[in-house]
């Protein structure tokens, strides 16, 4: 008799294999330096990686999965997703102006949301060949060149001050002098600025490069980036231990009308950080905006 089989398990093996099979084309237009790059309607770029990792992920999940929607940051909005009660959400390559720039800084990023949270995440770096994967239940667990181990987040104790870090997506430099004042009162040092979205490897020993990260524009905009570059995100996150929400401690939703990110972004590595990291923002940031459902 066969044994039963992990719900979600077969979902996270699917996403897993197209996050692989699309990295591979992926990483070989970056090291052919192949890929052509556009300029979409909205000025940012885009590269036939992105779009034949698209295919290959839009191929993948619409075979296993029909009844499921899709919403990739390359394909057309269908409306009739908000109908769904399943929601694939997909960045083909997250870090389209790292690949640009030879960095190797991008990751293929595969969510499913159920209702609006995310169930099943999965970040795939193709220059390193390492797969951070996590579904609702399961865990958490990062792979890197064959070799699996689960993945924790460390703790940070309550008397030790966390290190912060923003991003130029994600409000700096403006949001600097904000940050500083929080990191004074926690007790901390200058908050690290980074180039790039939200990176699980940098939560990850050994990168392990911060404990909290905060997204927040000073300029009282209230979105911040789009579904796709924090779904897979959020599930590992609090599969690993950590806590991400909005900077009023909000849980994200997904597969929304407009499938932006609202009110900001604050993760941290535990709940007891994301706590106080929450409550020493909270003089520099007034009251919560209001959420999009």
């Amino acid at each position: 008799m066969d044994q039963p089989t992990a719900p979600l398990a077969h979902e996270l093996s699917v996403a897993s294999t197209a996050a692989r099979e699309s990295g591979a084309v992926v990483r070989d237009l970056y090291e052919r330096a192949a890929a052509a790059s556009y300029v979409k309607g909205d000025g940012s770029p885009v590269t036939d990686a992105d779009l034949a990792a698209d295919r290959i992920i839009r191929h993948a999940l619409g075979t296993a999965f029909p009844a499921d929607a899709i919403l990739t940051e390359e394909g057309a909005d269908d409306p009739a997703r908000l109908r769904i009660a399943r929601c694939w959400v997909v960045d083909p390559v997250d870090g389209t102006q790292q690949f640009v720039e030879r960095t190797g800084e991008f990751d293929v990023l595969i969510a499913l949301v159920e209702g609006d949270r995310p169930v099943v995440g999965v970040l795939y770096q193709p220059v390193t060949d390492t797969l951070i994967a996590a579904a609702t239940d399961l865990g958490a667990w990062i792979e890197r060149r064959g070799e699996r181990r689960p993945l924790r987040f460390l703790p940070i104790a309550p008397d030790v001050p966390p290190r912060l870090a923003t991003s130029s997506w994600f409000g700096a430099p403006e949001n600097l002098p904000l940050l500083q004042r929080t990191a004074d009162r926690l007790g901390g040092g200058t908050p690290i600025v980074s180039r790039l979205g939200v990176t699980v490897r940098g939560f990850v020993p050994p990168d392990h490069l911060a404990d909290a990260l905060v997204g927040h524009y000073t300029d009282g905009r209230a979105t911040m980036a789009w579904e796709w570059d924090l779904a897979a995100a959020d599930i590992v996150v609090h599969e690993a231990g950590g806590l991400v929400t909005d900077l009023w401690g909000r849980l994200h939703r997904y597969n929304k009308p407009d499938p932006r990110n609202v009110g900001g972004i604050l993760l941290a590595v535990d709940p007891i950080t994301h706590h106080r990291v929450q409550d020493a923002l909270r003089p520099e940031i007034g009251e919560p905006v209001a959420g999009s459902r």
